[in-house]
C-alpha cells in the first residue's frame, strides 16, 4: 500500500454470521477505524482499511475475534511504499531519463573491471524524495557471485539517489542490470558489457595423491590414479571462469594416460584432470596450457607424480631406536620404554604409500603390534616387562660373566638381556635394474636378493636355527641349538612349513613384468623385514675387570656383560695423599647395540690408591678402588699392592 493508494483488509471469520467482533492491529501503517474493532456481514467477513504512514518496509496485521467462546486469530504480511514513484537518472543535459540506470565510466568493462550503478528516485511530484527509500540492484552475474556491489544489497538513497560499485569477479558477456525501489512498483534498468577474461598465468595447485602405484596393482590406500589440479589467474592473481586449458604428459611411457585433453575454469579458475598409471614405473608432470589472449600460449607443469609399486622392498626397510639401544634397568623394571621407527622406500627409494602396513614382534617385553605408515615412516612403543627369560629353560643357559668378570668379546648364546624385535611388512624383493627401465627384465633374472620366510632370531645367528637338521633332530644338542629353539618363522604361504622361497629362487614383486610372471619372476609379494637389539639392563650391581692387571683396558658389564646405557660416564681420581695421575680415555659409553661389555683404557701414574667410578645412567654410580705402589706407570701383575 502507498499513501495514495491505502488497502482493504477483509477478514473472514470462517463458521460464524454477522455480528462477531473482530479485532485488528497492525506493526506498521494504520488501520480505521482507528478502533481497530468491525463487526462481521452475513458472510462471516469484517472488513478494515489499511493505510500508509511516514515509515516504509514491511509488516504484518492481526486479526482475532471470538466463536462460540473459542478465540481464533490470523495475520498477512504487506508492505508500506511511496506512492508514485518514479526511478531513472538525469543525463548530461538535465533531462530525467526514467526507468534507466547510469552507469559511469562506461557500460563496456574490462574483466574484473568496476562501474558506478546510480538511480534517482522522483515522487509523484517529479521532486526527488525527501524519504529514506532503498534499492535493490539485482543481475544474473550478482546472484551467481560472478559479480558484486558495495553496498550491498538494499542501497539507502541520500537526497532521493542511491548508488553502487559493481564488480566483474569473473562474469562475462551481457549482463542485464534491475534497480527496483523497496516497496514500490518502480524499476529501472541498464546493460554491462564485460569483456571475457585474458589469463595472465595458470599455476599448479595440487596433485592427489603424488604418489600412484602401477596399473593392475591398486589396493587399500593404493591408488592408480592422481587428480591434479591447476588454476588459471589474471593479471592480479584473481582467479578465472570459463578459460579453456589444454593438458598434456611429460612422458607416456607404460600407457600412461589423461582423463581428457581439455577443460574450461570453474568460478574459482580451477580446473582439474587425472592421471591414470601405466605398467611401467616411471616419474611424470602433468603440463597445462592456456591462451592469454593474444594468440600466446602460457603453460606451466605440475609437481612430479610417482609411478611405482607404492611397496617396500627388502633393501630399503629399516628400523631405528630412540634415545639407545640398552634400555636402563631394563631387568629390574617394568614399564621402561622404547620407540621403534620403522622407514620404508620402495625400490627406487621413494617413501611407501600412506597406510603401508607394520608388524612387529618381540622377543623379550612387550610392544605395539603394528602402525601404518605416513611420509614412509610409522613408530611403535616397546616397553620392559616379561617375559626377561627364555620359556623352555628359564635361566638355566643363559649365560653370565665368569668370576663377575666383564669382557668386551661376545660370550655367546644363550645371551641374557638381548630382546631380538622384528618388524614386517608386504612387499618386493631387491633387484638390480641394470638398464634402468623400471622392471625386472629377463636378463636381469639372476640379479636379485632372494628372501626366505621371515623368523625371529633369538640368537643373532641370521638362521631359522629349528630348521637346522642336528636341532630339529635335538633342540638340546648344542648352545645354538638350545639359545634358538624359540625363534618362530612367519608362514606367509600359510602351508606350516618354513619355506626358503627356491624353488625355483625367482625375483618376487610387482616389477615382474607380466610376461614374465611365471617365468622368469613372479608376481606373488613376500615379506619385507628388518630386526634390531634391545640391550635390557640388570642394574643392581655393576662390575668392572681390567684383564691385563691394574691399570690399561678396563671392562664394565652387568651380570650378562651388557654394557651400560648411553650417555653413562667413567671416570678416576686419586684416593689419599700423594702425587698420582689417573687418566680416562673415552669416558662416555656409546650407544651400541653388539653384544659385550664397554671397555676404555684407564691409565696411573705415581699412585698408591685411586677410585673409578661409573656414572651410569639413570642407575645411579658405583665406585671401585684399586691399590697399586707402582710409581713409573709400568704395571707389575705380580705385586700384592695391584689389585
Amino acid at each position: 500500500i502507498t499513501s495514495s493508494a491505502p488497502g482493504t483488509l477483509r477478514v473472514q471469520v470462517r463458521g460464524a454470521g454477522s455480528g462477531v467482533v473482530v479485532t485488528a492491529a497492525t506493526t506498521i501503517g494504520s488501520i480505521f477505524p482507528a478502533s481497530g474493532t468491525a463487526l462481521t456481514d452475513n458472510n462471516g467477513v469484517a472488513t478494515f482499511q489499511l493505510e500508509a504512514g511516514v515509515e516504509k518496509g514491511a509488516g504484518t496485521v492481526t486479526a482475532s475475534a471470538t466463536v462460540d467462546e473459542t478465540p481464533v486469530s490470523g495475520e498477512l504480511g504487506f508492505q508500506v511504499g511511496e506512492g508514485g514513484l518514479r526511478i531513472g537518472f538525469f543525463d548530461d543535459q538535465g533531462m530525467f531519463v526514467e526507468n534507466a540506470v547510469k552507469i559511469e565510466p562506461d557500460a563496456t568493462l574490462a574483466a574484473g573491471g568496476n562501474a558506478q550503478l546510480t538511480v534517482v528516485i522522483l515522487d509523484s511530484d517529479g521532486n526527488q524524495v525527501t524519504t529514506s527509500e532503498e534499492v535493490r540492484f539485482n543481475s544474473g552475474c550478482i546472484a551467481s557471485g560472478q559479480a558484486t556491489i558495495n553496498p550491498t544489497n538494499p542501497v539507502g538513497t541520500a537526497n532521493g539517489e542511491a548508488s553502487t560499485l559493481y564488480t566483474a569477479a569473473g562474469c562475462s558477456g551481457n549482463d542485464d542490470i534491475t534497480a527496483s525501489v523497496v516497496g514500490a512498483a518502480a524499476q529501472a534498468f541498464a546493460t554491462l558489457n564485460i569483456a571475457s577474461p585474458s589469463a595472465n598465468a595458470v599455476n599448479f595447485v595440487s596433485a592427489e595423491p603424488q604418489l600412484i602405484v602401477l596399473r593392475g596393482t591398486g589396493g587399500a590406500n593404493r591408488d592408480e590414479t592422481s587428480d591434479v589440479t591447476f588454476r588459471v589467474v589474471d593479471n592480479t592473481g584473481a582467479p578465472l571462469q570459463g578459460v579453456r586449458v589444454d593438458f598434456a604428459l611429460s612422458t607416456d611411457v607404460g600407457g600412461l594416460s589423461l582423463s581428457t585433453n581439455t577443460v574450461l575454469s570453474d568460478g574459482e579458475g580451477n580446473v582439474k584432470v587425472t592421471v591414470s598409471s601405466g605398467d611401467v614405473a616411471t616419474t611424470v608432470r602433468v603440463i597445462a596450457t592456456v591462451d592469454d589472449g593474444s594468440g600466446n600460449p602460457v603453460n606451466t607443469s605440475s609437481d612430479q607424480l610417482i609411478v611405482t609399486t607404492g611397496l617396500p622392498d627388502q633393501n630399503s626397510i629399516s628400523l631405528a631406536v630412540s634415545t639407545d639401544f640398552v634400555v636402563e634397568n631394563g631387568f629390574n623394571e617394568d614399564g621402561v620404554v622404547r620407540t621403534l621407527t620403522v622407514s620404508m622406500s620402495d625400490k627406487f627409494n621413494n617413501p611407501v604409500v600412506d597406510g603401508t602396513s607394520a608388524v612387529f614382534t618381540t622377543e623379550y617385553g612387550s610392544i605395539i603390534g603394528s602402525c601404518t605408515t605416513l611420509s614412509g615412516t610409522c613408530s611403535v612403543d616397546w616397553r620392559s616387562q616379561e617375559p626377561r627369560f627364555p620359556t623352555l629353560t628359564s635361566d638355566d643357559f643363559v649365560v653370565t660373566i665368569p668370576n663377575g668378570l666383564p669382557d668386551v668379546r661376545d660370550l655367546g648364546p644363550i645371551r641374557g638381556g638381548r630382546s631380538t624385535v622384528i618388524v614386517r611388512a608386504q612387499g618386493e624383493e631387491s633387484f638390480v635394474d641394470r638398464n634402468g627401465n623400471g622392471i625386472m627384465d629377463e636378463d636381469e633374472r639372476d640379479l636379485f636378493d632372494n628372501l626366505p620366510e621371515a623368523f625371529i632370531d633369538h640368537n643373532e645367528d641370521g638362521i631359522w636355527t629349528p630348521g637346522l637338521p642336528e636341532c630339529a633332530a635335538n633342540p638340546m644338542s648344542s648352545r645354538q641349538c638350545v639359545s634358538g629353539q624359540e625363534e618362530i618363522f612367519f608362514d606367509y604361504n600359510n602351508n606350516e612349513e618354513y619355506d626358503l622361497n627356491n624353488d625355483p629362487a625367482v625375483y618376487n614383486g610387482l616389477l615382474c613384468p607380466p610376461e614374465g610372471d611365471g617365468v622368469w619372476c613372479s608376481r606373488t609379494l613376500v615379506e619385507v623385514r628388518a630386526q634390531t637389539v634391545l640391550i635390557l639392563n640388570d642394574s643392581s650391581f655393576w662390575y668392572i675387570d681390567f684383564p691385563g692387571g691394574n691399570g690399561g683396558l678396563a671392562e664394565f658389564s652387568d651380570i650378562y656383560n651388557n654394557r651400560p646405557p648411553a650417555g653413562s660416564t667413567v671416570s678416576a681420581a686419586q684416593k689419599g695423599d700423594g702425587n698420582c695421575e689417573v687418566e680416562v680415555f673415552d669416558p662416555d659409553v656409546p650407544n651400541f647395540a653388539d653384544p659385550g661389555a664397554f671397555g676404555t683404557t684407564i691409565t696411573s701414574r705415581g699412585c698408591g690408591q685411586y677410585t673409578v667410578t661409573l656414572n651410569a645412567r639413570d642407575s645411579g654410580t658405583t665406585t671401585w678402588t684399586f691399590n697399586c705402589g707402582t710409581s713409573n706407570g709400568v704395571v707389575d701383575p705380580n705385586d700384592p699392592d695391584c689389585q
